[in-house]
Parts: C-alpha cells; structure tokens; sequence
C-alpha cells in the first residue's frame, strides 16, 4: 500500500492504473471525425513557420484529403438514407400480403374442412416413393399417413382432404406435416410446400429481410416465398394421383 501511494505522488502509474487508463483511452477513441481534420489543418496553417511555409501543394492535398473524407461521410449518410427508405417500401408492401395466402415450405398445413389443401415436392430424380404424414399440432401424434408409388422427376402436386386414416373430418386449423422421399434405397426427409395465410409481417434485421408471420404460428422469410395467392384448390383439382386419398 505505502508503495502505491508513493509510486502516485511520483507520477507513476502502477500497472492497474495503466490497465485502467488504456481501456478509457480505448474506448473514448473512435478515430479522427471530419471536424478534427478540419482542426488539425487550421492549427497547422495558424502555426506555420513564416520563413518556411506550407507549399502550395502539400496544402492542395490536404484540401483534397478533406474533401475526399467529406464526400464519403456524406456518402455513408445517403447510402443509410436510401436503406431506410428500401425498408420501409417492403415493410409496406409486405402489409398487402396480409390476410392472402403464401405458398412456402412452413412444415405446416391448413385445411378449411372444404378445399382440399395442396401440397407440392421437388423431385430432381424422381422418387421410388413418396410419404406424407400429417399431425396434431399440440400433441404431436400422427393424424393421416399419404403414400405414393413411383414418381418421375419435376414437380409432384398431391393433396390432403382434412379426414383423418379413420376418414372423420378434422376441426379446421393448421397442422404439422413432414414428407419423407425414397431413391434408389436412401430416404430422405423433406418438407412439402403448403400454403398458409399471413397474418402481421416485420423486419429482420439480422438478414434484412421482411418475415411473413403466419396462422399456425410459423414464420417465414420473404425471399423463401415461391406463389402467393389462393391456387390450392385448383392445384387439388388438377390433381389425379389415387394417393391422395390412399393410406
């Protein structure tokens, strides 16, 4: 203790003192701002040597150097205006997609217990099998298992008609569903896309991206939207694979 006192009425700093100070110095040093550079050139000018003073050159470029940091603050500030005006265009026609439908892989599905609600698989190689299996949101337990036989390779549309495997109509609601494809012997899971309807969006500021908030619970991002509008009746109806109501 009589050490550090002693060390501090001579004027030096004991390692905890240094430690201490380094942090505040670190943290109070954001770099040199526009105004300092403007200080520091005034000073320079103002303390120049009489018999030997600035050449017009050396001056001509730190005037360069001033106006070079000046355009691109002023850029740095256009560019964040110019953001926020791009999010708030998609957050205001993200708010049109309120109340339609969106067509994306949610690992949800919807059912009105009248249209038959549509659900599509890529397929780059085709497939030797197709399952779907649809669940209780709340209790996880399986409500209908869809299987299909061999599929060619694109894009294959089947359907779920809202009955469960013992055919009694489900409330309506959303749903869990997983899809599970088998090829050449490997199986993998995927996730169908389903549609679902939008209720709130908000922004992401992580991805910068605008977040589709949906019935059901889930959300998605924007960019992952394939279709928007109401098509799964159609696509039902287009629909005449025998697996579609088949166990």
């Amino acid at each position: 203790m009589d050490t550090d006192i002693a060390l501090s009425n001579a004027g030096i700093l004991t390692k905890q003192e240094f430690d201490e100070s380094q942090l505040v110095r670190s943290a109070s040093d954001d770099g040199l701002d526009r105004n300092a550079f403007l200080t520091l050139l005034t000073s320079q000018l103002q303390n120049q040597n009489p018999l030997d003073p600035m050449k017009n050159e050396a001056f001509v470029a730190q005037l360069a150097q001033f106006s070079q940091l000046e355009g691109i603050t002023n850029m740095s500030t256009s560019l964040e205006d110019v953001a926020d005006v791009i999010r708030s265009d998609r957050i205001m026609s993200g708010a049109n997609l309120v109340g339609k439908t969106v067509f994306g892989q949610t690992g949800q599905i919807t059912t009105d217990g009248e249209v038959a609600s549509a659900m599509e698989f890529e397929l780059p190689y085709g497939a030797d099998q197709v399952e779907v299996g649809i669940y209780d949101p709340v209790s996880g337990s399986l409500i209908r298992s869809i299987v299909s036989g061999p599929q060619t390779s694109g894009t294959y549309s089947m359907a779920w008609d809202g009955r469960r495997a013992d055919g009694v109509m489900v409330p309506p609601g959303s749903y869990l569903v997983r899809g599970n494809v088998s090829v050449g012997g490997n199986s993998e899971n995927v996730v169908p896309a389903t549609y679902s309807r939008v209720e709130t969006v908000s922004w992401n500021a992580l991805s910068s991206d605008l977040n589709l908030n949906l019935a059901g619970g889930k959300s998605i991002p924007m960019a992952s939207v394939t279709r928007i509008g109401a098509e799964a009746e159609r696509l039902a109806s287009e629909s005449s694979n025998s697996s579609i109501l088949g166990e």
